[in-house]
């Protein structure tokens, strides 16, 4: 840890360690007069769901019930029958284990935590039993009850001392993720369009779009009357995702009139930007008066266009396009953060893509769910095999420890640094539990005396779970010492029986690590290229499919990966491929090429020719892209982009017209340096003003 892990604690850092601290005693006094089994299950039990904000305790008090109810019915299912046959047995735990864990990864929501915990709770109740299978019945019930009784005295306390609610701090959240888009929107009109700065703003946009979607999962179980805003939070969340694309395609489309007009907007789009631009850094929402003064501006944009030369003309309506969008996406954002805050209602103008967050697609990864799950497997495997070779009585310790870390973990792409340091913690643990359980607990005699020196240790490692910097240290510790003491009723001095229980669980963990390093650890820039293939893959497909052309799936999974991308590419080395990728351009791609499949179906078969042709080139593309092999199909592309548009550029029907600006797009995204389609024949005579004026 470094200096700032241990400076002075926030007073919020403190009231939430005292909070669960006492949640902790309350759950420990209940066990002991009621003389359960495992006292300490529910002491753990306790730092394992408690959290700062109230919604996000219960939430997870909720999952961790259901996922341990199923977990223990799997080993009343499991044990009896097949613990006569241990490598069966052992093979029936691993098995459900992986299964758990690759739907859990799956799910990718808070939710994910009932799968995960079903899996690995069978190997916590299971293992333990094999030698008295005729209890499993009796030691799950006891289990689930001191789990119940942990996460009833966790959600009493949360919600009834100094709560801290979820709504406050989504509005704080929504606030700055607008102050964010407000100013990266600005910043593509300005023309700021290869600023460094923009480009990081627009990755930590959309990491926190995406966490945003699970963070309303836990408002929905906050103790005060969230649950009405959990709906128009969602809402608010999709408009935030489809605003990046949104605001990066305005700016392309501005970089590419400023580039073929040398510099130069018409006064209807110097306008227009002017006007978008103040009424952005105002902060208000769209009036009447505004939304009529920006269509009239439209309009005279329009009228400006058709007397530029073609290629100016076909840039300006992919700009009023883009500009459109954002208005009505910015006007719905800013609506809905009233609506959240003042509990008003306002209609929704943009309604582009559909209507549903929750049934869009998010990015899955199939084939990293099955190996992280086979990970666990393995772990067990080899931990299990250990002890049925020694016939060690505490092995069972082992086997389910290494399953259960390895499962824990598993959503990092290098988790072995991170489990070495929560093995090194535990280590510590054990040496601090040896001290406390045969230096003090001899002299403590009575509830209150424990509960005064338990105080002294869990007190302060509390106010480390409550810091993001420290929390695992926090957690190893604070979930670790009270299974390591075995708090029950009646103080056990058993020096052997101390040290082969934790030496099992040392040597769990250590096997849970070895496993991972070997099998499991996977840089940054492996994740990113499997998130980036995996765009490239939707795209391929839209083009070639026109049954896969979902606009709205492909802007909310790409969105998703643009999510997951960013916080990995600190991680990168300099010299990475990766980092010379833009996923968002990729995407404005895959949106256009969706747009084509959409408007082809209604032209006639000459002109649908050509925009098959320019679908069936992207998909090469973006093969190409995925399998690493370079494309030099470039010019062709081009020129077959170039003839669509000419063979299209004869009519104005709404297909046309829809196919022209997807086109265009296309053209510009893909081909910046190439020179202006037409521009043989193109009239260049135009008056324009500079584009720096626009600003």
């Amino acid at each position: 840890m470094n200096s700032s892990d241990i400076s002075t604690p926030a007073l919020s850092e403190v009231v939430f360690s005292l909070k669960t601290f006492a949640a902790a005693m309350l759950a420990l006094f209940i066990a002991l007069c009621f003389d359960l089994q495992n006292p300490y299950w529910a002491v753990g039990t306790v730092y394992i769901v408690s959290h700062p904000l109230s919604g996000a305790s219960t939430s997870k008090a909720l999952y961790r019930l259901l996922g341990t109810a199923i977990g223990g019915a799997m080993t009343i299912v499991l044990v009896p029958n097949l613990v006569n046959a241990p490598e069966l047995l052992t093979l029936a735990i691993s098995l459900w284990m992986g299964i758990c864990l690759a739907v859990s990864l799956l799910d990718r929501t808070p939710r994910s935590y009932v799968f995960m915990l079903a899996g690995y709770t069978t190997a916590l109740t299971g293992f333990p039993i094999v030698a008295s299978p005729d209890t499993a019945f009796v030691y799950v019930v006891a289990r689930v009850t001191e789990i119940v009784i942990g996460i009833l005295c966790a959600a009493i306390v949360s919600r009834v001392f100094f709560p801290q609610h979820a709504g406050p701090v989504l509005a704080k959240r929504i606030d700055r993720w607008l102050a964010g888009g407000a100013n990266l929107a600005i910043g593509m009109l300005e023309g700021r369009h290869d600023d460094p700065d923009l480009a990081e703003l627009s990755q930590r946009l959309a990491a926190d779009a995406v966490d945003l979607r699970g963070f309303t999962t836990h408002v929905a179980y906050d103790p005060a009357d969230h649950g009405s805003i959990v709906t128009l939070a969602r809402t608010l969340q999709r408009r935030m995702v489809a605003m990046l694309p949104m605001a990066s395609g305005l700016g392309d489309a501005l970089k590419a009139l400023a580039r073929e007009t040398d510099g130069a907007y018409t006064p209807a789009i110097r306008a227009l930007v002017a006007d978008a631009t103040a009424w952005l850094k105002s902060g208000r929402s769209l009036d009447e008066d505004q939304r009529r003064d920006f269509l009239g501006t439209m309009e005279k944009a329009e009228a400006e266009a058709a007397k530029l030369p073609r290629w100016q003309g076909l840039v300006i309506q992919n700009v009023i396009a883009r500009l459109r969008d954002l208005i009505q996406i910015w006007s719905d954002c800013i609506d809905l953060k009233q609506d959240i805050v003042s509990g008003s209602h306002h209609d929704l103008r943009w309604r582009r893509f559909g209507s549903l967050l929750d049934l869009q697609p998010m990015h899955k990864d199939y084939g990293m769910a099955i190996y992280s799950g086979l990970a666990a497997m393995i772990a067990t495997w080899i931990a299990s095999a250990f002890w049925i070779m020694t016939g060690w009585a505490q092995g069972g310790a082992a086997a389910m420890m290494a399953g259960v870390l390895t499962c824990i973990f598993s959503t990092m792409d290098d988790p072995a640094p991170t489990m070495r340091k929560f093995l090194n913690a535990t280590i510590v643990a054990v040496g601090a539990a040896f001290a406390f359980q045969f230096g003090v607990m001899p002299l403590i005699h009575g509830y209150i005396p424990l509960a005064a020196a338990l105080g002294l240790i869990l007190v302060p490692l509390g106010v480390l779970m409550a810091r993001q910097s420290t929390m695992l240290v926090g957690m190893a510790f604070c979930v670790n010492l009270p299974n390591i003491l075995s708090l029950q009723g009646r103080l056990s001095l058993d020096l052997e029986s101390f040290i082969n229980s934790n030496a099992a669980l040392i040597l769990g963990l250590a096997i849970a690590c070895g496993t991972t390093a070997l099998i499991r650890s996977f840089g940054a820039e492996w994740s990113v290229h499997r998130l980036l293939s995996a765009g490239w893959r939707d795209i391929e497909s839209a083009a070639r499919e026109p049954r896969s052309a979902d606009i709205d799936g492909l802007t909310h999974r790409m969105l998703d990966r643009f999510g997951l991308v960013a916080p990995r590419l600190a991680n990168l080395p300099a010299q990475s491929p990766a980092l010379e990728t833009d996923i968002i351009r990729d995407l404005r791609n895959g949106l256009n090429t969706i747009e084509l499949q959409r408007h082809k179906s209604l032209l006639p078969a000459a002109r649908r020719a050509t925009v098959d042709t320019v679908l069936a080139e992207i998909a090469e593309r973006y093969e190409n892209a995925r399998g690493d092999t370079g494309s030099d199909q470039d010019s062709e592309l081009l020129s077959s982009i170039d003839r669509s548009l000419a063979a299209l550029d004869v009519d104005r029907s709404t297909a046309t017209e829809g196919c022209l600006r997807a086109l265009t797009g296309l053209r510009y995204s893909l081909f910046a340096a190439a020179r202006p389609f037409g521009a043989a024949n193109a009239d260049t005579t135009s008056t324009t003003e500079p584009a720096e004026q626009a600003a």
